[in-house]
């Protein structure tokens, strides 16, 4: 895939020879504005952003002091204001015609900066927090770069990605204070995902930003909830200024909670892992517990709906109790389809309790579902997703829908009729390439031992989830099944 940071880099060293660290703007004598603390609150960085490499011309005729001033109509904690020339179509100069006029709230620097004579740059022009991007930076410059930012009076804000960048910030934090950024986004290929902040979070140990991604309510209070004090957003409200307060207000309604531990659980669970994350459905007694989570199972499911593994809430406290006592043990997930019914309601209080560690909104109804849980239970809305059944090219629609709103991952399950798991069969060859398209694969349907090393081999999923296949009686797990499955699980993935 073409790298456009490196691409990025090389044009912007070109432009630094020809036209020095000010690119080319006119830069006052003095500051104009005072320093305003970065981060000092929880709350949005709003970004004025007119173009970026991935998406083309986003607001190519923004006004910056106006969309600047209707960001601090709208509470924004902080501005950031890309100053990127070529990709971004930024300048200096909207910093500088900010600054004179928005005076009491935080100004960010966003670019590329590579040279320590771009911070004084940075001081002059308004900004009260820098950029420094960790993995364009050689160790000793970022903290070079940071301490003058702290010598200025400026906030240096550490972009980190990788454990390569973590080292590098850790060093920065020796120095003195920053603020870390968390991309979603990776700069080399500019994909986007979710997981890798909710990785990054518990490994720094200093307020952080998240970054990139996030279009709408639902990833700010996602955000909000993996522990993250402020969040920065860039293309959506620089399309669509109205949606600035409703953006804000979604970051504000929560606080870190059950759902952002579970995800940060299964982010950590990716990294560790050199095979999918297994998932091992329809457990209705503590001996197939402990038979499952002996064999390496990262998630057990608990099925509080009619089936013939159905579940109770006395069995899973029983293997609550297991579970207390394993070293490395797997996440508790209950499976609900009906949120009325008296099964279900039973798995919401046992996840309430953080008996359960999430619940999966099983079926066409999961969307609803997922907005109902959150309704009704605000920033205490237990950790949940969504499993949803794939029959047609429309069902690809939702998985899709379901990740704009702010769902790091969904489970697509194969659907025959009006069946959605339990069905035997496999999704479509050409419904998992669609899938494929929209991020990494959670999938279930029709996996056995039989398939499950073709599937691994030809898909590479994240996650895979197994239940009836797996059975020497509907409710029984056979353990010799179980063993041949991881065997094949890791074969695949060879």
């Amino acid at each position: 895939m073409h790298d456009i940071l490196s691409e990025i880099l090389r044009q912007r060293e070109v432009d630094y020879r020809e036209k020095g660290p000010s690119f080319g703007t006119g830069i006052p004598s003095e500051r104009q504005r005072p320093i305003n603390p970065f981060l000092l609150n929880p709350g949005l960085v709003l970004e004025i952003k007119r173009a970026s490499p991935s998406k083309g011309d986003i607001a190519i005729d923004l006004d910056p002091i106006g969309l600047a001033g209707h960001y601090r109509a709208s509470k924004a904690i902080g501005i950031s204001v890309l100053t990127e020339q070529r990709y971004f179509k930024g300048s200096l100069d909207d910093l500088v015609s900010i600054g004179s006029v928005i005076q009491d709230v935080a100004l960010l620097r966003k670019d590329f900066l590579l040279h320590e004579d771009e911070i004084g740059i940075s001081y002059l022009v308004g900004a009260d927090a820098v950029l420094l991007i960790a993995r364009i930076l050689p160790e000793e410059k970022l903290r070079s770069m940071a301490s003058l930012c702290r010598e200025f009076g400026m906030t240096p804000f550490v972009e980190v990605h990788n454990d390569a960048d973590l080292k590098k910030l850790a060093k920065v934090l020796r120095d003195g204070d920053a603020i870390a950024g968390v991309n979603a986004r990776n700069l080399k290929t500019f994909l986007i995902d979710p997981l890798v902040p909710a990785q990054k979070r518990e490994l720094i140990p200093c307020k952080a930003i998240y970054e990139s991604g996030a279009v709408s309510p639902g990833a700010c209070r996602y955000a909000r909830s993996l522990g993250y004090e402020g969040m920065l957003i860039g293309e959506v409200v620089a399309r669509n200024p109205q949606k600035a307060p409703i953006f804000v207000d979604a970051f504000a309604s929560m606080k870190p909670n059950r759902r952002g531990s579970f995800w940060k659980q299964i982010a950590k669970r990716r990294e560790d892992s050199n095979r999918p994350l297994v998932k091992i459905c329809g457990i209705t007694n503590r001996e197939d517990f402990q038979m499952v989570a002996s064999f390496g199972a990262d998630l057990i499911g608990f099925v509080f709906a009619k089936s013939p593994r159905k579940a109770n809430g006395e069995v899973v406290r029983e293997v609550v109790a297991e579970k207390r006592m394993m070293q490395n043990p797997p996440l508790m997930v209950g499976v609900i389809t009906d949120l009325d019914s008296n099964l279900a309601l039973e798995a919401i209080d046992l996840a309430m309790k953080g008996e359960l560690d999430a619940l999966q909104c099983h079926g066409k109804s999961a969307p609803c579902m997922l907005q109902e849980l959150a309704r009704k239970y605000g920033d205490q809305v237990p950790a949940c997703y969504a499993a949803i059944g794939i029959g047609e090219i429309g069902d690809v629609k939702i998985v899709e829908d379901l990740l704009v709103e702010g769902e790091p991952r969904v489970l697509c399950d194969a659907q025959v009729g009006n069946q959605s798991g339990g069905t035997g069969v496999l999704i479509s060859d050409p419904l998992l390439r669609s899938l494929e398209k929209t991020g990494p694969l959670w999938i279930a349907g029709g996996l056995g031992v039989d398939t499950i090393s073709e599937v691994v081999r030809i898909y590479r999923p994240e996650l895979v989830d197994v239940s009836s296949r797996l059975e020497s009686a509907p409710g029984k797990k056979d353990p010799r099944l179980i063993k041949r499955f991881f065997e094949e699980v890791n074969n695949g993935y060879r």
